[in-house]
């Protein structure tokens, strides 16, 4: 599977290279949202969640699905080794920062994780 990673998404593409062989793919998550890499590029990295087409929300939770624990919330512990420790203290804060959000719909919760994980990426830091 190639995946083609433009500033865009560079955030949907840094959790995809997380992803073991053989789990959800991007490829498939596209196709269950009736979505074309062309269209999830086509989002900028950082509209309010309420701009964000709900089909992409949806793409973003199709993509980390397997790092959510029993509360619908990242579970780092599920995230395991993968990534850097950099890695694990940005998704760490931007728990800190939405787990406790309750007025998020079902999508919007993955995309504002990856949302910020990429801001934190691209910055070295997390802004509130």
């Amino acid at each position: 599977m190639k995946v083609v990673c433009s500033i865009a998404v560079l955030w949907i593409c840094l959790i995809t290279m997380w992803q073991s062989a053989g789990r959800v793919n991007a490829e498939g998550c596209l196709k269950h949202h009736n979505l074309t890499s062309a269209q999830v590029q086509a989002v900028a990295p950082s509209p309010p969640v309420a701009d964000v087409p709900v089909a992409v929300k949806c793409y973003s939770r199709c993509l980390i699905q397997d790092y959510f624990g029993d509360d619908g919330k990242i579970d780092l512990q599920k995230v395991g080794k993968r990534g850097s420790q950099e890695d694990h203290v940005i998704l760490s804060q931007c728990k800190q920062q939405f787990d406790g959000v309750t007025n998020l719909d079902t999508c919007d919760y993955p995309y504002l994780i990856l949302q910020c994980y990429f801001k934190g990426k691209q910055s070295g830091t997390i802004a509130s």
